[in-house]
């Protein structure tokens, strides 16, 4: 006998690609539950299982920095203090390093991450903190299904009390953009393009420039109360910001910016954070 649950909950994290870097990434999480029945007439307890998974992939996934550790040009390093080194070379020269409190970077035994093979290794971490009736289970990862316009991008919130605050976590994310009340696709799949796998900065958090190899990067580090975050990561994926990477503030900055490109005309945008949420920013120019 098989149970089902579609949409048990949703992971906001960044994983490292090889080729493109670091991605922000939202992924609805889906599951099934094989075992027999119970004196019950049931498999399991749906809401014990439910709870159980997903404060697993909160406490291991969710809003972390997913890395390839099977990957040849993958290198981790432990660091004092409870923290891991986590650094990749890419081909062309580039490089991409981040430093981390270790439970803010999941090393999956993969060479490069997928839906898939991270699914299967959240199904071979979790079999055994089930109820022991449980044969099998089954977990199917997926972004959000849609044809709207969508960015996905990775940033940190030092000021945050939770998961948040970790340096480098993302979010793949639809964009809806009104021009005076009416919905301006050409505006959104605009903006989508500008922040095509971008790393979203704040300026206080950026400690200089390196110039190395002929290669430019943007150094980032802070404090927050989990540790001590550090990025390296090269200069053409990141986008400044002068603000905090909250969600109302990525509204506000793009209609503001959108506003002042428009004169005249009133823009409304509805920046969303992962599936399902967001927040709504207008924004008028008079020339």
């Amino acid at each position: 006998m098989k149970l089902f649950v579609k949409n048990l909950t949703h992971v906001d994290l960044s994983y490292f690609c090889p080729t493109r870097g670091v991605l922000g990434e939202s992924w609805q999480a889906d599951i099934v539950l094989t075992g027999k029945l119970n004196d019950e007439s049931m498999v399991c307890d749906f809401s014990i299982v439910k709870k159980m998974i997903k404060q697993w992939l909160d406490a291991h996934l969710d809003h972390t920095l997913a890395v390839p550790g099977k990957n040849s040009a993958t290198h981790l390093e432990e660091l004092s203090d409870d923290r891991v080194a986590f650094s990749f070379q890419h081909e062309n020269g580039q490089r991409f390093q981040c430093n981390a409190p270790t439970q803010a970077i999941s090393v999956l035994p993969v060479e490069h991450i997928t839906p898939e093979n991270a699914a299967r290794w959240v199904e071979e971490q979790i079999l055994d903190l089930l109820p022991a009736e449980l044969e099998a289970v089954s977990v199917k990862f997926h972004p959000e299904s849609t044809t709207e316009a969508q960015y996905q991008y990775s940033h940190g919130l030092k000021k945050h009390d939770g998961n948040c605050q970790r340096i480098a976590h993302g979010h793949r994310s639809v964009i809806e953009i009104y021009r005076n009340g009416e919905r301006d696709r050409t505006l959104e799949q605009d903006w989508s393009t500008r922040w095509n796998d971008i790393y979203l900065g704040t300026q206080d958090d950026l400690i200089g420039i390196i110039e190395e190899d002929q290669n430019r990067y943007h150094h980032f580090t802070y404090v927050a109360k989990q540790g001590l975050f550090e990025l390296i990561i090269r200069s053409e994926q990141v986008y400044m910001l002068s603000c905090d990477t909250t969600v109302e503030s990525l509204s506000a900055h793009i209609a503001e910016q959108l506003a002042q490109e428009n004169p005249n005309d009133m823009i409304e945008v509805h920046a969303f954070e992962g599936i399902g949420k967001g927040a709504i920013s207008e924004f008028k120019v008079s020339k």
